[in-house]
This record gives structure tokens, C-alpha cells and sequence, in this order.
């Protein structure tokens, strides 16, 4: 893997064999979930996306799809904790255009809010990507979005 950003060992970026079809993926590790890293992760999605040659149409939908994911992180994951916590973030992009994307922290989620203008966030990952899943235990939260290859949507 190579590091980008002149040693940041947070962001790695390389490329996967995986019977013979080539994978692009996209790591972020450890990074902390708050507001101002959770707009600079979307934009540097967004070039890594842009780089690879991905349908700006279908970039904007995995980039607000996982921005969301990441503001869910942010707000919801640490709201009892004295400190801020951690994400990670790892998208997979494969030559027919399908693409994987996986928001982890370790935190733990609120039920379900009662504020009616809340609780929009899960139900739009789930009509920008193809098949969107929230999972929660013990260790934290995992959002994982798929977008299927170009044509078979």
C-alpha cells in the first residue's frame, strides 16, 4: 500500500488482485469523528473517485451516501463519551464500477429519536446506494453500502 499525503498513515490508497479483476481501495484508519475531518474525508473521497474516473453522477451519490454515514458517526457513536472516538472508512471500487463502502466506529448509536425533523440519514444511504446495512454490537457500528457494477442495477 502507499501512503498519500506525505506520511499521513491515517489515508492509504493501493490496488487489490482478486481473481483477476483489478479493485482500487480507499482506507482511512483511526480517524476522529468530528465534524471538520468528516468534510475533509468527503472531499478527498470525492478526488479519489474523480481520480479513478467514476460517474460523477454516481460519485455524488456514494459521497453524500457516505458523508452521512460519517455525520452519523460524528454525532451519534461518542454523544456519551468524554472523548471524540474514531472511524475508519474503507471503499472498495472495482473495474465495472461497483463500489464498497464500509463506516466503522466504536461507539454506540442512539435509539430511535423522537424528534420528527431527525432520523432521515439511514433511510437516504438506502435510496442513494443499492443496498445499504447498519449493524451494531458490543464494538461499535458498521454502515455498509454497495453500489452494483454499472448495468446491473
Amino acid at each position: 500500500m502507499a501512503t498519500l499525503f506525505g506520511g499521513d498513515d491515517s489515508r492509504t490508497d493501493s490496488s487489490i488482485s482478486t481473481a483477476g479483476a483489478r479493485m482500487e481501495e480507499l482506507l482511512f484508519t483511526d480517524e476522529p469523528a468530528d465534524a471538520d475531518r468528516a468534510s475533509e474525508l468527503r472531499r478527498e473521497l470525492g478526488d479519489w473517485l474523480n481520480e479513478l474516473g467514476v460517474d460523477p453522477d454516481r460519485a455524488y451519490d456514494v459521497m453524500l451516501a457516505t458523508y452521512e454515514a460519517i455525520a452519523n458517526s460524528v454525532e451519534h457513536a461518542y454523544r456519551d463519551h468524554t472523548d471524540r472516538g474514531t472511524l475508519d472508512i474503507r471503499v472498495l471500487c472495482g473495474a465495472q464500477g461497483r463500489i464498497d463502502v464500509k463506516v466503522t466506529d466504536r461507539g454506540d448509536w442512539a435509539t430511535r429519536n423522537s424528534d420528527p425533523n431527525r432520523g432521515r440519514g439511514v433511510p437516504l444511504m438506502r435510496a442513494l446506494a443499492n443496498t445499504a446495512a447498519v449493524t451494531s454490537d458490543q464494538n461499535g457500528t458498521t454502515v455498509h453500502m454497495i453500489w452494483d457494477a454499472i448495468g446491473t442495477s
